[in-house]
């Protein structure tokens, strides 16, 4: 091992030398590629892309985080209300309570204030004067005479006439007899209706209890008059 206190040699100090300017231009060389790198950045920033706001009324905004005195812009949503004309039915449609198909307009709904397309009254309506049907849900959106309603759903005229909310009915001659003066006819479902709240859904137990009563009544005549 050389001791420390040795000079050194020509040949070393040349190697120092050369090793000291390498790196002194490398440290140079460095720096100059990360001030260009800067300016360049500094000259052609990155271009931020606008948003658009949509304002709800028919255009879009650009955005503007900050306003003239340096505050910061809000923009609050405003629910626009759409008031509509009584008894008038909306531009865009309803759904019909049966298929779910959007219409404008129909003849229950015109008449009736029901929601059913004429689609569906078609299928499910029968001859207004034909009643011997006994499933009803298939003849439900068809219509039915004031004295059939009271007949089979046990209801009074109170009920047809004054009971809230008030029946629809419209007015028909009487296609048997015009002297007979004109039938009110009502729409079977929502004569349906009030007869379930009326008489708490047991419109046909009671119509049965009555039919017995009649006919133990019939009985007791006979038995009478023999």
């Amino acid at each position: 091992m050389s001791d420390s206190n040795e000079p050194l040699t020509a040949e070393q100090l040349e190697r120092i030398e050369r090793n000291r300017q390498r790196a002194l231009q490398l440290r140079a060389s460095s720096t100059k590629t990360y001030q260009t790198q800067t300016e360049k950045k500094i000259i052609n920033p990155t271009p931020t892309r606008k948003q658009n706001i949509d304002s709800h009324a028919g255009f879009f905004l650009d955005e503007d985080p900050k306003s003239v005195d340096n505050r910061p812009v809000t923009y609050e949503t405003v629910p626009i209300i759409h008031q509509t004309k009584p008894d008038q039915l909306d531009t865009l449609g309803m759904p019909c309570n049966e298929c779910e198909m959007i219409f404008l307009t129909s003849y229950l709904h015109k008449n009736f204030a029901e929601p059913i397309c004429d689609t569906c009254r078609e299928r499910y309506s029968i001859n207004d004067e034909k009643d011997d049907i006994d499933d009803e849900k298939t003849i439900r959106y068809s219509l039915i005479t004031r004295t059939s309603a009271k007949d089979k759903y046990l209801l009074t005229d109170y009920d047809l006439d004054k009971r809230e909310p008030l029946l629809k009915c419209i007015e028909k001659k009487n296609p048997h007899n015009q002297r007979w003066g004109t039938m009110r006819l009502y729409l079977r479902c929502q004569i349906q209706r009030l007869s379930d709240t009326i008489h708490e859904g047991k419109t046909e137990e009671k119509v049965l209890e009555r039919e017995e009563k009649k006919i133990r009544k019939q009985t007791k005549k006979i038995r009478k008059t023999n």
